[in-house]
């Protein structure tokens, strides 16, 4: 309760950082009750968080329905469940809900988008030594591969709530060779493809965060470059994120995550441009057999007391399922324990 006081009394001398604080406490106060919420807290020398989830589906549930039970992305179920029907599954089959993830990196105050997994981690750091830190994710739609988002580094430009949208001409021109006419200006309100919230990056060409009227493309290569989120997810980010944010898009298909002594790897498919993730499996061969072995063993130049189960990792690169798999464990010699004591 003490740390609650101080916090509520660091927060009362700025009062964007109280509104931000106050939704996240609202947030954190309701995550019991939200089962698909995905905040977590980030323990020391991890970088796994979740779990995977086994469901059941209901009567006529459709694929995109459980995506937004659930709260996760649609083309994430696709792959997570490959030998089901893609869009209406069986009533009352088993389910995979792959919420379980690995951080692109361990500490960061800010916004991480990878590309690869189609998702984003929203890292809220904790304002004293006692507090750790949370990250959010949150699935998201992005830029077709003619519509590319770009990736590096940069910050959140500006805010706005209920937008208009003024489509840019190339998009106009788009609409126009399918013989649809766009309005020069949709304001606020159930048509307007921004939802109710947008975040300017300071990136040339535009690009935001911003919500949607079309819940159903999150999860998918569907934008022409911005990053669409559900509303309810952009409104969080809103009140959360200040000014100057960093936001960080990268797109890494492959990452290696530590829980305790367990190392795990998480495995997206490549496309042919290897740009973005798809539905398709990797296929291992001679001539990418570096892809998975390479960051294994970049991990073991500066982790080397770990045994890796070599078969794993190239079980995780064949069905590039995006679900967490242990490739190995850390191992504790006679050189190890005496180092630790």
């Amino acid at each position: 309760m003490k740390l609650f006081y101080f916090q509520f009394v660091y927060y009362l001398k700025n009062s964007q950082k109280l509104v931000s604080f106050l939704f996240l406490i609202f947030i954190l106060f309701y995550q019991n009750q939200v089962s698909a919420l995905e905040i977590f807290d980030i323990e020391k020398n991890s970088t796994v968080v979740g779990e995977v989830k086994l469901v059941i589906v209901d009567e006529d549930e459709t694929v995109a329905d459980m995506a937004n039970r659930y709260k996760t992305g649609f083309q994430d179920l696709l792959i997570a469940n490959p030998d089901s029907h893609h869009w209406s599954p069986k009533a009352n089959s088993e389910y995979i809900i792959p919420s379980m993830y690995i951080l692109p990196q361990e500490n960061y105050n800010g916004i991480i988008l990878n590309l690869a997994e189609l998702r984003l981690y929203f890292y809220i750091s904790g304002e004293d030594l006692y507090e750790p830190t949370r990250v959010l994710t949150y699935p998201v739609g992005i830029g077709r591969l003619d519509w590319k988002t770009p990736l590096g580094e940069t910050f959140i430009k500006s805010k706005v709530e209920n937008p208009s949208w003024y489509p840019p001409k190339s998009i106009i021109l788009e609409h126009e060779e399918r013989g649809e006419i766009l309005p020069r200006e949709v304001k606020a309100g159930p048509d307007n493809p921004l939802g109710n919230f947008v975040l300017k990056l300071n990136v040339d060409g535009g690009y935001l965060l911003h919500g949607t009227n079309k819940k159903h493309g999150i999860g998918m290569m569907v934008s022409h470059g911005c990053i669409r989120l559900r509303n309810e997810d952009i409104e969080t980010i809103y009140h959360n994120a200040l000014l100057g944010t960093k936001v960080k898009i990268i797109n890494e298909p492959i990452k290696i995550g530590k829980y305790k002594d367990f190392l795990y790897m998480e495995v997206h498919a490549f496309n042919n441009k290897e740009v973005y993730s798809n539905n398709q499996k990797n296929a291992l061969t001679t001539n990418n057999i570096y892809k998975p072995v390479k960051p294994v063993m970049n991990f073991l130049d500066k982790n080397p007391d770990y045994k890796i189960n070599w078969k794993n990792v190239f079980k995780a690169y064949e069905e590039s399922n995006g679900i967490p798999i242990i490739i190995g464990k850390k191992s504790y010699n006679k050189k190890n324990m005496a180092k630790a004591n």
